[in-house]
């Protein structure tokens, strides 16, 4: 069903607060990439031209984009779908310095796809936080019974949602984070058990690194030490760290328990260790390994409870906003600091510790809060 707005205008008026929005950050980037924009305006693209381009670029520096397009001379009653936007002004800047379409125009437009990306992350980010205020304002009326206020305030949230396809588990994820900010948290080794060490170990430290991953956090170290830091949220950071500390004793002792029963029984049937070389090591390995595929297995099965099987993309994003917030926080905290080289541990590998470890990482609780080390007491006696 066509709308009879006045098709002389670039932009339908319902698509003039997006149009804006698109036209500054592809001003950012094209600045921030010294590209050589002059101009960017709507295009009332009729629909059966839909087909051929849904903007273009001339080699003055002049973009066109297509928001909604016409039918007969009147809009159509549905714009372009915010995604189809954001994905053809990436590809119109990419033009700007390359007119082809060969190899180098699409790498370039993939760099603009991110760097749009990046920006518009920033402007999530103020739609959410005014999102949440205005939520709380609708609850805050609503408490004291202005309920004529109450709805004025809730109808602006349902509105702003719809505008910017953001859900209600985004708003309440915008609100938790808000009031949960970016701390750091040093493992206790007295707490876990763990030994100091005056050396890095590269098996803790490929173990820190899949627990921050999968809980969100970024990690650090001490140099010439084994001691660990883990960056996020607090909620995030202080799972992470108990996690860890959890961890690596368990993986120390199972590692001996089970090294020593392989050497005690190969031993027995050949008379000698040497078949035992290497098991240790690929043991820790491949427990590392098959932890860091579980943690990933656990985060996909709650994300699907949470968001639903075909909105998994939602879900994505949310974590990645999560993490963007430990990202310039350590951004800030570190900047011009060289980072550590990291450190690599023996590369031998045994068949069968491989295949042992794998199988003592299966028999590891995982759940949304860590590790439930209740489970793995049995195989520590």
């Amino acid at each position: 069903m066509a709308n009879t707005v006045n098709t002389q205008l670039p932009v339908h008026p319902d698509d003039l607060l997006f149009f804006n929005e698109v036209a500054t950050v592809m001003r950012k980037v094209a600045k921030q990439y010294e590209l050589p924009l002059r101009s960017i305006k709507g295009f009332p693209m009729p629909a059966s031209g839909m087909a051929d381009r849904l903007g273009d670029c001339d080699g003055r520096g002049d973009i066109r984009l297509v928001l909604r397009c016409t039918v007969n001379g009147e809009w159509c009653e549905n714009p372009m779908s915010p995604q189809e936007v954001w994905d053809t002004a990436a590809h119109e800047l990419a033009h700007l310095r390359h007119l082809n379409h060969g190899d180098d125009f699409m790498e370039f437009w993939d760099e603009m796809k991110e760097a749009i990306k990046n920006h518009t992350q920033n402007h999530t980010d103020k739609i959410l936080r005014k999102l949440v205020k205005l939520k709380a304002q609708a609850q805050s009326e609503a408490k004291i019974g202005n309920a004529e206020a109450a709805e004025t305030f809730a109808a602006m949230v349902n509105s702003m949602m719809l505008k910017y396809e953001l859900s209600s588990l985004d708003v309440e994820y915008a609100r938790v984070q808000a009031e949960d900010p970016v701390v750091e948290i040093k493992v206790d080794f007295g707490v876990y058990k763990i030994r100091p060490q005056k050396t890095r170990i590269a098996w803790q430290e490929q173990l820190a690194s899949i627990v921050a991953k999968s809980h969100l956090c970024a990690w650090f170290l001490r140099p010439r030490s084994n001691d660990i830091w883990f960056a996020g949220t607090k909620s995030h950071a202080t799972v992470a760290e108990y996690v860890y500390g959890t961890l690596v004793p368990i993986v120390d002792k199972l590692a001996d328990k089970e090294y020593y029963d392989y050497l005690a029984m190969v031993q027995r049937r050949d008379g000698s260790s040497k078949a035992a070389h290497g098991y240790r090591p690929s043991w820790i390995s491949a427990f590392i390994h098959r932890l860091d595929e579980r943690f990933e297995e656990a985060k996909r099965k709650t994300i699907v409870e949470e968001c639903g099987e075909g909105n998994t993309k939602t879900g994505l994003m949310r974590l990645e906003g999560a993490m963007v917030k430990v990202r310039r926080y350590c951004d800030d905290k570190f900047a011009g600091r060289p980072t550590a080289a990291s450190v690599h541990g023996k590369s031998t590998f045994h068949a069968a510790g491989h295949a042992d470890g794998r199988k003592a990482a299966d028999s590891i609780a995982i759940g949304r809060k860590g590790v439930n080390p209740s489970n793995v007491k049995g195989h520590l006696s």
